[in-house]
């Protein structure tokens, strides 16, 4: 993280940060020795902030109509070598997701879906056998408790997927960094398979959704626990996922033709990123004390 700017006692940060967050600059307001202090991730997007701020310093109110010179030219190259280049595990992960889904043609390849299940599947006399999840690990493919995440089985259920990914899990690697990132990904990712995997007792199942859960609950609860926090959920938003959580368990998808849902792996990711936001939040607030 880079100082870039130290408030003034009677200065408030909130306009800046909400426009600041709108121009996609990852931030942390950090109080320190009595004042509020404004870091930066990427100190290549040190010309957008200084631009932002010193809008901000004239005139508060004209924050809503900036458009910095520099964040124009900066989107007009961004895509996705821009984006690798500032989130590169989100992206990685989402390029892994779209070759899965290449490999095993959306779940039409049964042969090609074996080797990222939970567990490895076999059919015989219209039969379907898999393993216990004592004999997968017995076995070292420990790959299989991460991989069905990258599953996918329509074109609907990877959009979906996909996109909440890069917009969210973008932004807080982006906060976070990609180390930390990647652990709670990983962590969210195999309890949600692997406690699908236990109480459904099907191997059959996949896609990004847990994760998905998991980064909205992190996102949601942390600025809840730390005022600096960017808001990077909105409230209906929220209550959009939870309400879609609650359809998931009802016969609702399968009749509109969206198949069953895993919805162990929905409640877990959620239930994950939630308890993992509370960890990061207990082991990083003496930042902002």
């Amino acid at each position: 993280m880079y100082l870039v700017y130290r408030f003034e006692e009677t200065e408030d940060p909130t306009g800046l940060t909400k426009a600041l967050w709108q121009h996609k600059v990852a931030h942390q307001i950090v109080s320190a020795q009595g004042y509020d202090e404004l870091w930066i991730l990427d100190p290549g997007q040190l010309p957008v902030v200084e631009q932002l701020i010193n809008i901000w310093k004239e005139d508060p109110s004209l924050l809503q109509q900036a458009q910095p010179a520099a964040e124009v030219r900066r989107g007009s190259t961004g895509g996705i070598s821009n984006q690798l280049k500032r989130s590169p595990v989100t992206t990685i992960l989402l390029l892994l997701t779209l070759l899965v889904a290449v490999i095993t043609q959306l779940g039409a390849d049964i042969k090609a879906v074996s080797y990222f299940t939970i567990s490895s599947i076999h059919i015989m006399d219209g039969r379907i056998y898999f393993s216990t999840l004592a004999n997968v690990l017995s076995d070292g493919e420990y790959w299989r408790l991460f991989s069905p995440a990258l599953l996918h089985f329509s074109v609907l259920h990877i959009v979906f997927n996909t996109l909440w990914v890069w917009d969210i899990g973008g932004k807080l690697e982006r906060i976070l960094g990609s180390i930390v990132w990647s652990i709670g990904v990983a962590i969210i990712a195999i309890l949600s398979n692997v406690l699908q995997y236990q109480i459904s007792e099907y191997p059959l199942f996949g896609g990004l959704s847990g994760v998905v859960y998991g980064l909205i609950g992190f996102a949601w609860l942390l600025p809840l626990l730390n005022k600096r926090w960017p808001v990077i959920i909105s409230k209906q938003l929220m209550v959009f996922f939870v309400v879609w959580l609650g359809v998931g368990y009802t016969p609702f998808p399968e009749m509109i033709g969206l198949g069953s849902i895993a919805n162990t792996a929905h409640s877990i990711g959620l239930l994950s990123g939630l308890a993992l936001g509370l960890v990061y939040w207990l082991a990083t607030k003496h930042r902002y004390n």
